[in-house]
């Protein structure tokens, strides 16, 4: 059949005292007690509970279930039609519970008008209850699924049925079949399948019922005026041709207009798939319905509408909404309602939704009710049931109204499952509002049809104690009036006083109360400022026993002392008397309904408790007694020079802050000054020059505060001293160490005068260090050369190379004082003999030690190469006799092509090294091209450190740079073929060498004998000289 399926129905004495309230109060409740439910069983599968109804005629009490699916003793050839019952809630110590009668015959098939002929196999009776509102009030009963069959061969007409029940529950009801109109046949058009009577709800005049298949499932509002027996017809073409909307899901009626008048509201769960509520004015002269308000739902599916509660919360005469969407969900199906509250002329404003305990599948607002003023506050209350939670247990929440609307959080959850294990969909149904056991409270009345039952649910008496503290205006520090002991103490007189009052309640109870000093400061587990003497000892709280009786006073006095040495004196000092009910005669318990004990008026979620506070006496000159604080201060590293702008990690082991604050104000009470640190610096110690009142507290491991005078600072006072903390712990991690010093007190401090409250100390972390590097080379010469053994060197696979294996290790050792975060080491060596040469190293193997670092460098692709010199032998001879001594390569001199290669090393603490090994091989094929007889390689390291990493370097340390040599000696002993060429070629130049000084000499005239011709000459001149004169003697 077409439409909406049906879904809802209309320490000693201190634990003794906790152990009495825990007993009197049950966990959880308020009051409605739990404990005692009246429950009612229907017959099994009949869905009894599916509506439930309280009803009273003349001193008759009675719950009126809806059974949609039971079988109908009065009518016995109908098929499941359904049926009411009635339960008298006293004298019915069985909860036996009997079907209505209402006088519809046995048979089936009966005429109901000209073109109407019933079919009432399973038409679901008592779908609905409502009630008039008034101590004759009549009975309405639902069944929505009743069929007209009279053009059944064409349509079944699901029109549905309704019956006024006289207020005696007597057969001698009115029939309504609000959608029955003669010669009108057509499933669907107008109101052929308007299933009328799924929701019901009766006031003084209007009997209003729901039809949501009207209009092809538009849905309408059916509302017959009793007083004229007419119908009110909606004619709103905009709702009226919006398909599917299920208008009428859900009804109920109110003054939202005026106190006066009786509004009209309807659900439509489906429209625009967020779900509608519309407020309708029963029009009399026009006999329509005018819209005067609607609202819209907020969640697609939420099925917003299909459930609504007309009830005045904050008792101002107009009437406020409750609309519930019970699948609203943000995981599943959790369930919300909405409550508007009505600011006057039906505009009503949204204050809050409610979602209960928001449950998984729980579906709040499946049901809501009205329960009437439940604790007697002067405010209605409401249930709403959300019969799916704890996996279909159920579940209703109780909210209360108050002067702004209603309460956001519950005052009881009544769960289905602590009342009896066996309640299924308990809270499909709530009803309320009548005093069913008659001790002058409402009292609510909930269905689980999916177990058959339906539970009462009495109320409580509640009762209101009026507590009263009394304290003196102000205490004044300056005199004490008591001692402790022999020490004189400031004190005040304390009286706290009891009385109650309430609708039937006992004529004298049992009360129980804890009176508790400065209640604020312990709140904050802070030590109290004021305490109680008890048998010689210091107590923060007093327990006391109470019997009182109705509207009778009660006053017990003390005297709490003032602590000395106060630092607050600018806080109120508050009292606190939280009370519980102790034992008290509630009567006869052998009664079918025994009297229920009362309980201690709900607070809205807050202690049941009274508070009253006084102050300490304050001399000010202006009227907000305000200060004006002035701080001032400076940083002090120790060892260090003041002209150094940074504090040196792990140079520096403390450091001081030197604080200056003064008062230009009033008497600054509680004055302070905190600081906040880094977690990493560690308090040690406050000094002072004079003993000036100061005292200094470390809260957290990065709040110190310290209190400055007492009981207060004097105005124009001026106080210094200085904190000291330990900075060897400090990691560095920070950029700058920061200290945020502010000044405060308890007084009022003018906005133009906090400017010098705050002062921010900062000092930038650095990390000073004297890093160094060492090296050395193995081996630190070798010798090459034709002549030298090729085994002492070393060949690659498949090169015809002779290699030099070189090692070498260098350290880096950081002094300290800081830990070096990082570094970086360059190594450069010479790679070429002449700039246009073949690269003579090739690097095997780079490595850190204990692996905190990496290195980077240029592999050699060719490692060998052997250069290709047309060689002969004058070239040999030549170079032999041409060879030069000793050649330096050094990467600092120009020309030089190096290998470079870098090192990243990680951080190195205080006198911590690392090391660097480099395995690599020279090629000394390349080496013996060269003529020198020895080769240098000047091998350089140099440590760097980043800036951005905050490093500083300790000027006039040790070296950064170093210089590691090795010499590589060239072997030039010619071959043995070379020796015979250069002695043969020695032999001949020598010769020609003689002859050329021969041929010199003899050109020079060398060869002549000059002398001899002398020698000849002058041998014959003498010879002729002596003949000369032999001649002349001869004469």
């Amino acid at each position: 059949m077409g439409g909406p399926a049906a879904r809802r129905g209309a320490g000693g004495l201190r634990a003794l005292l906790l152990a009495l309230l825990a007993a009197g109060t049950p966990a959880g409740a308020y009051n409605l007690d739990p404990q005692r439910p009246v429950r009612f069983q229907g017959p099994a599968g009949s869905f009894f509970g599916y509506a439930v109804l309280e009803h009273f005629h003349d001193n008759t009490r009675w719950v009126l279930v809806g059974a949609p699916k039971a079988e109908s003793k009065y009518s016995t050839s109908v098929k499941s039609p359904g049926a009411v019952f009635k339960c008298r809630v006293h004298t019915n110590p069985d909860r036996r519970c009997t079907e209505l009668d209402m006088a519809r015959g046995k048979n089936r098939g009966m005429s109901c008008g000209k073109t109407c002929r019933e079919d009432r196999d399973d038409e679901w009776m008592g779908v609905s209850l409502a009630r008039q509102p008034k101590a004759d009030g009549r009975v309405l009963a639902c069944a929505h699924r009743w069929k007209n069959i009279y053009y059944e061969t064409d349509h079944i007409l699901p029109h549905g049925f309704c019956y006024i029940i006289p207020s005696n529950l007597q057969a001698k009801g009115r029939t309504l079949i609000p959608c029955y109109e003669e010669y009108k046949k057509k499933y669907g058009e107008e109101h052929g399948s308007c299933q009328a009577g799924i929701a019901g709800f009766f006031t003084e005049e209007l009997v209003v019922m729901g039809a949501p298949g009207s209009f092809y499932w538009a849905g309408t509002v059916k509302v017959l005026n009793l007083t004229d027996n007419t119908y009110f017809k909606l004619n709103d073409e905009a709702i009226m041709n919006r398909r599917y909307t299920y208008l009428g899901y859900a009804v109920t009626a109110g003054s939202f207009s005026r106190p006066s008048t009786t509004d009209v509201v309807g659900g439509a769960p489906q429209d625009e798939g967020v779900g509608k509520v519309y407020i309708f004015r029963a029009d009399r002269r026009s006999g329509t319905l005018i819209k005067i308000f609607q609202a819209s739902g907020k969640k697609m599916g939420s099925y917003f509408g299909s459930s609504l509660c007309a009830v005045d919360l904050n008792a101002d005469g107009l009437s406020d909404l409750l609309v519930g969407a019970p699948m609203f969900s943000e995981i599943r199906d959790e369930g919300q309602v909405t409550v508007y509250i009505n600011r006057g002329n039906g505009a009503l404003e949204e204050q809050l939704a409610l979602s209960g305990d928001g449950t998984y599948n729980a579906h709040f607002g499946e049901s809501i009710a009205s329960l009437g003023d439940l604790d007697d506050d002067g405010f209605p209350d409401v249930a709403i049931g959300a019969p799916k939670e704890d996996d279909f247990s159920g579940a209703v929440y109780i909210y209360h109204g108050d002067a702004s609307g209603i309460v956001p959080q519950y005052s009881m959850k009544l769960s289905g499952q602590k009342i009896s294990p066996v309640l299924g969909m308990f809270g499909q149904s709530i009803s309320g509002g009548i005093d069913m056991d008659g001790n002058g409270y409402p009292d609510v009345t909930v269905g689980a049809f999916m177990s058959d039952s339906v539970v009462l649910l009495r109320a409580r008496p509640v009762i209101t104690v009026d507590v009263s503290i009394f304290l003196p205006a102000s205490i004044n520090i300056t005199a004490p009036q008591c001692h402790d002991g022999l020490q004189p103490v400031n004190c005040l007189n304390v009286t706290a006083c009891f009385s109650f009052h309430g609708k039937h309640v006992p004529g004298e109870i049992g009360l129980n109360y804890v009176l508790t000093a400065d209640v604020a400061k312990k709140a904050k587990g802070q030590l109290p400022r004021v305490y109680f003497v008890l048998l010689g000892e210091s107590v923060g709280q007093v327990t006391e026993k109470l019997q009182l009786v109705h509207m009778e006073e009660m006053c017990h006095h003390y005297v709490a002392h003032v602590k000395r040495r106060v630092q607050d004196v600018i806080s109120p000092i508050v009292f606190e008397a939280a009370y519980s009910l102790g034992e008290h005669v509630t009567g006869d318990e052998e009664r079918e309904l025994p009297p229920l004990t009362p309980v201690l008026r709900w607070k809205k979620g807050q202690k049941i408790a009274q508070k009253n506070q006084t102050v300490f006496e304050r001399n000010c000159r202006s009227e907000d007694c305000a200060t004006d604080l002035q701080l001032r201060g400076q940083l002090l590293l120790s060892s260090v020079d003041e002209k150094t702008p940074y504090l040196a990690l792990g140079a520096v082991k403390n450091i001081s802050l030197n604080i200056s604050i003064s008062n230009l104000g009033d008497d600054a009470y509680d004055a302070n000054v905190s600081f906040n640190v880094s977690r990493e610096l560690f308090f040690i110690n406050m000094w002072q020059k004079e003993e000036m009142g100061i005292s200094c507290e470390l809260l957290e491991s990065d709040f110190l505060k310290c209190s400055v005078g007492f009981p207060f600072m004097r105005s124009k006072s001026k106080y210094e001293f200085s904190v000291i903390f330990d900075t060897s712990h400090v990691s560095g991690e920070e950029e700058v160490l920061s200290f945020i010093v502010t000044a405060q007190s308890g007084n009022v401090e003018r906005s133009e005068s906090l400017h010098d409250n705050t002062l921010t100390l900062t000092v930038p972390l650095m990390h000073e260090v004297d890093t160094s590097i060492t090296g050395i080379m193995s081996p630190t010469s070798f010798v090459y050369g034709e002549s030298v053994d090729a085994s002492n060197f070393i060949q690659l696979d498949d090169t015809e190379c002779h290699f030099q294996p070189l090692n070498i290790t260098l350290q880096v050792y950081n002094t300290g004082p800081s830990t070096l975060p990082g570094s970086s080491v360059s190594i450069t060596f010479p790679n070429r003999l002449s700039s246009g040469g073949a690269e003579m190293f090739h690097v095997q193997e780079m490595m850190v030690g204990q692996e905190k670092g990496n290195c980077s460098f240029q592999k050699n692709p060719t490692p060998c190469i052997i250069p290709q010199e047309q060689e002969n032998i004058f070239h040999t001879i030549f170079a032999f006799f041409t060879k030069s001594g000793r050649k330096v390569l050094d990467c600092e001199k120009p020309g030089i092509s190096c290998l470079t290669m870098h090192c990243n090393l990680s951080a190195l603490a205080k006198e911590e090294s690392r090391t660097i090994d480099i395995y690599m091989l020279l090629n000394t094929e390349i080496l013996k091209k060269d003529s020198s007889s020895v080769i240098q390689f000047m091998t350089r390291a140099k440590v760097k450190v980043d800036a951005a990493l905050r490093v500083v370097e300790i000027a006039n340390g040790n070296p950064e740079e170093m210089t590691v040599v090795f010499e590589a000696l060239h072997n030039l002993e010619p071959r043995g073929y070379v020796v015979g060429w250069i002695i043969a070629i020695s032999l001949l130049v020598g010769i020609l060498i003689f002859l050329l000084l021969a041929v010199l000499l003899w050109k020079m005239g060398f060869f002549r004998r000059r002398y001899k011709e002398i020698i000849e000459a002058e041998k014959n001149r003498k010879e002729n000289e002596d003949s000369w004169d032999w001649v002349q003697k001869n004469q």
